[in-house]
């Protein structure tokens, strides 16, 4: 019996059948291991993380399985981690569990914080998976399956989550949705020459654009945003405001805020009446996460990111 009441009347738990395109990846990643325990660890968070893809495929959540370090052979090897990229929302950890527990094993996790953890009961002689529930925040440990969340709860939790745009996703030509390529968005306008950093930009710069309307006077902005690999492990960004359409300046006293992850502003630049663009140059390395300000009298736009 759920001791706070998750599961009052109805039992969420979702099935999900263990394919042999599942059974195949989750014992390809196991038999890269170097002893039997760490093949089993890999063998059971892999079949968790295929399962819970596979159930959110089906409510049409998109997702982006290879994304994560789950699918990444050198921290698959080094740590317990069974991670779920959710497009535009964050990393969600897949932990499995045996018929029959009562608790499951959080291990120490490294890297972005996660957005939630779901506990995935694996059966191997039926050749299911059943996601018994979630938690949105838990420490390492033992976690009681008592505490879980029902999964009548979880796509309603999902949804309101705030959307994250993953940079790194951007080099595999992975976008979320509302960011176009300038063409598409700006036209000859946003190809045409002139301004003095583009001659910064490299080859393999990577660029993405929406445009921003401010209130009924119908005042609209370009915001821009080119990233650039510097290393493996940094990658160079690249922020921009600029007029959209016709518009040939930004409007007086628009503001660009660039917050850390803790929303503390770091830098905040305005318009006068006459620019033609604002910029933010900024690097980072993977896992880190920031936001950016546009506010223009009293309307305002944020977006949030993660490297």
């Amino acid at each position: 019996m759920n001791k706070n009441n998750q599961f009052p009347t109805v039992d969420w738990s979702i099935t999900i059948p263990l394919t042999s395109e599942i059974l195949q990846i989750a014992r390809q990643f196991a038999n890269e291991q170097p002893t039997e325990e760490k093949a089993q660890q890999v063998y059971l968070n892999t079949l968790a993380v295929c399962a819970v893809n596979n159930y959110l495929r089906i409510l049409g959540i998109p997702t982006e399985v290879t994304a994560g370090d789950s699918w990444n052979s050198s921290v698959r090897l080094a740590e317990d981690v069974a991670d779920l990229w959710v497009t535009g929302k964050g990393s969600l950890e897949c932990r499995p569990i045996k018929p029959g527990a009562y608790s499951c094993y959080i291990p120490p996790l490294v890297g972005i914080e996660r957005i939630a953890y779901v506990i995935v009961e694996i059966d191997e002689q039926a050749r299911e998976a059943t996601l018994r529930g979630f938690t949105p925040h838990c420490t390492s440990g033992d976690l009681s399956l008592d505490n879980l969340h029902s999964l009548e709860f979880f796509l309603a939790y999902l949804h309101q989550l705030t959307p994250l745009v993953n940079l790194s996703q951007w080099l595999k030509n992975v976008f979320e949705t509302g960011w176009e390529t300038i063409e598409t968005v700006l036209g000859n306008q946003g190809i045409e020459p002139g301004f003095a950093f583009r001659s910064k930009l490299k080859a393999s710069d990577l660029k993405r654009c929406k445009v921003l309307k401010f209130g009924t006077v119908g005042e609209l902005v370009a915001l821009i945003v080119t990233i650039t690999p510097e290393s493996d492990v940094n990658i160079n960004i690249l922020i921009e405001l600029k007029p959209a359409l016709s518009q040939i300046y930004l409007p007086a006293n628009l503001q660009l805020i660039l917050l850390d992850e803790y929303s503390e502003a770091i830098i905040d630049t305005k318009t006068t009446e006459s620019n033609q663009h604002i910029q933010l140059d900024l690097s980072g390395e993977p896992g880190e996460r920031f936001s950016i300000k546009v506010i223009l009298g009293e309307v305002s736009f944020r977006e949030y990111f993660i490297v």
